[in-house]
């Protein structure tokens, strides 16, 4: 077990109750808390680790709104997780637990010291009524909230955006995916947003639009402006060869890292999911070179779009 998450545990004590575990990217804080023998509630939204924390006996909110998932709950809870990356997704977690209407409730949420800032103590305390930060250990701190408010959560509207939690971009439309929606055919056939994020490549086109996303707050927050979205990992759940033309717009970060190979399950994906003769229209940002790994799955690959930021390739 990471050392991050000793101290998340340490810090949160017994774990008795309701343990609702928030954010968790190596699966432990999970597995402690199902052999603790507590009911266990993940709020993480990412697809594959809630796949992976209901194998192990978790309750999971997956696609649901975390609020209206948590609603009406009692007793007593302990939320245990790392520090989410994002303002709103923290926002989305605090206000739904403590809105939930548990008798009493701590919240303990660490990280690495230099990824701690006194905005989230801010946040929380919107929420909460004590906010403290733990004793470091090594480089890594937790912060402590309990005291629920009375509060309620709204997610944010905006250009004809909806933004639920923590999704990308939150109600701005992202440059990048501004160039790969200018860039698309007129025809587009049977058309899937391939990591559709907010939704704003693929809001208000014509047509048989499908959207898919691994995080449940982007595909919270498509819903939310009408597209028909899934929650599944790189469009699983769909058929080989069910699309004419797909758009991608992938992440390149993992947290606060730049990590360039996050888009190539993606590019799998699109080459399985492309129907004969169907196109994918891919957008980067210019200095990460995706051109090659295009070229090792698709037959033709063109430059349709580029400026000072951005690069669109068409492969088929």
């Amino acid at each position: 077990m990471r050392a991050l998450d000793r101290l998340i545990l340490g810090t949160a004590g017994e774990l008795a109750g309701t343990v609702l575990v928030c954010e968790d990217p190596t699966g432990e804080l999970t597995s402690s808390a199902v052999a603790s023998g507590a009911r266990v509630v993940l709020l993480d939204g990412d697809y594959s680790r809630c796949q992976r924390a209901a194998a192990l006996g978790a309750d999971v909110a997956g696609d649901a709104r975390l609020d209206e998932y948590l609603a009406g709950s009692s007793g007593s809870a302990v939320a245990v997780g790392e520090m989410p990356k994002s303002l709103a997704r923290l926002d989305y977690l605090a206000r739904s637990i403590a809105g939930a209407g548990f008798s009493s409730v701590r919240l303990v949420l660490g990280a690495n010291n230099k990824h701690l800032a006194r905005s989230m103590n801010a946040v929380l305390a919107e929420s909460f009524a004590a906010v403290a930060a733990s004793r470091g250990r090594g480089k890594f701190r937790c912060l402590v909230a309990s005291g629920p408010r009375p509060v309620a959560y709204e997610p944010a509207r905006g250009d004809g955006l909806v933004a639920v939690g923590g999704v990308f971009s939150g109600t701005t439309p992202d440059h990048g995916g501004e160039l790969l929606r200018s860039a698309l055919p007129n025809e587009l056939g049977r058309f899937l947003d391939l990591g559709c994020g907010n939704g704003s490549v693929s809001r208000g086109l014509p047509g048989s639009i499908m959207a898919t996303d691994s995080s449940a707050d982007a595909v919270l927050s498509a819903r939310a402006i009408g597209l028909d979205a899934t929650w599944d990992d790189a469009g699983s759940r769909f058929a080989s060869g069910s699309f004419d033309t797909i758009a991608l717009n992938p992440p390149f970060h993992e947290g606060t890292t730049v990590d360039a190979t996050l888009a190539l399950p993606l590019l799998d994906a699109a080459r399985r999911l492309l129907a004969p003769g169907g196109a994918l229209y891919m957008v980067h940002n210019s200095h990460l070179r995706y051109r090659g790994e295009v070229e090792k799955r698709f037959g033709s690959v063109d430059e349709i779009a580029r400026n000072r930021r951005y690069t669109v390739l068409r492969a088929s």
